[in-house]
């Protein structure tokens, strides 16, 4: 772990500031000027997580434990809250709505017990004028010669365009499964609620103490399953949406322009590797989808059919005896 102090951006845009920011190689020490101080390990653009930045907390037996809200976390982090679309407090996710949603105001201590540890701040990119600052553009003028990307061989350039050119088609593909993903979770959000009711009167007359402790347990897990795995990143998803829309466009321009026609340009391994990490994120994003869907499904949906279906049993049982 290394240890720093609140970032300076050197700019006056944060958005900037944060794109042009190398990723952490590790955890970073942040102090707060609180009284006493108090110390938050943060990781900037984690390789999951590429505009944005996870947030921890020493044990409460590390510091002593001062309040601070989100919005004065998020802007001693270097952040203008008004820059951040999507939050994530201990697993609890809400929209940024451009920095004036209330939760920025919510008193940030401990994470409760058995909570996601991690604070999640995501970023918004820079705007398209400042693109230059987070994507390298070709220094020449449209129509004038060419002299960038010579010190490729033939073959290294034609790697390099093929490797850009797979990844765009793999997040592409990544997006579609996500877009899918999303209805699902959405419709299995929906199932889990319905499932979420009292026992009728027979299921209470035939059922035992032990078959009515076990619905409660299944409608406990039901909702953890709906409110917190599948609501959250229900949410990440409509907040990625907006994050890497002016990234995606800058992707659709360098393909249009230079891959397609396999044109060289100044700055084509950044862009590369920029290439890379959307459609690594992309299909990172879709691998936690698929298992959050798969775990609230089995956890949810399967435990409390499981549990429904014993009772069934019973009552049938029963009534067929009479």
């Amino acid at each position: 772990m290394s240890t720093g102090g609140i970032p300076n951006p050197g700019t006056s845009d944060c958005r900037v500031a944060f794109a042009m920011r190398p990723p952490s190689a590790s955890w970073e020490a942040i102090q707060i000027p609180t009284t006493p101080p108090r110390t938050f390990w943060a990781w900037f653009k984690p390789q999951h997580l590429p505009t944005g930045i996870v947030v921890q907390l020493p044990s409460a037996a590390d510091q002593t434990v001062v309040p601070v809200s989100m919005r004065y976390l998020v802007q001693m982090l270097g952040i203008d809250p008004a820059c951040v679309p999507m939050c994530s407090l201990f697993g609890f996710s809400f929209q940024g709505q451009a920095g004036t949603a209330s939760c920025f105001d919510q008193a940030v201590t401990l994470p409760p017990v058995g909570a996601d540890p991690n604070i999640v701040i995501y970023v918004d990119p820079p705007p398209m004028q400042h693109a230059q600052a987070y994507y390298p553009e070709p220094p020449y003028a449209e129509g004038e010669p060419d002299e960038s990307g010579s010190e490729f061989t033939e073959d290294q350039v034609e790697e390099i365009f093929d490797s850009m050119e797979r990844d765009w088609k793999g997040s592409i593909q990544a997006e579609r499964q996500l877009q899918s993903l999303q209805k699902q979770l959405l419709d299995l959000q929906v199932r889990l609620g319905t499932m979420n009711r009292d026992l009728g009167t027979d299921e209470r007359l035939y059922s035992d103490r032990s078959d009515q402790d076990d619905w409660q347990e299944a409608r406990r897990a039901l909702r953890d399953a709906a409110a917190t795995r599948l609501a959250r990143y229900i949410k990440e998803m409509d907040a990625g949406e907006t994050t890497y829309a002016g990234k995606k466009r800058w992707f659709v321009d360098i393909r249009k322009t230079y891959v397609i026609p396999r044109t060289t340009f100044d700055g084509m391994e950044s862009a590369r590797k920029e290439f890379e990490i959307y459609r690594s994120t992309m299909q990172n994003l879709v691998s936690r989808m698929q298992s959050a869907y798969h775990q609230a499904r089995q956890e949810g949906e399967v435990r409390a059919n499981q549990v429904l279906s014993r009772i069934a049993s019973k009552v049938a049982s029963t009534k067929n005896k009479r």
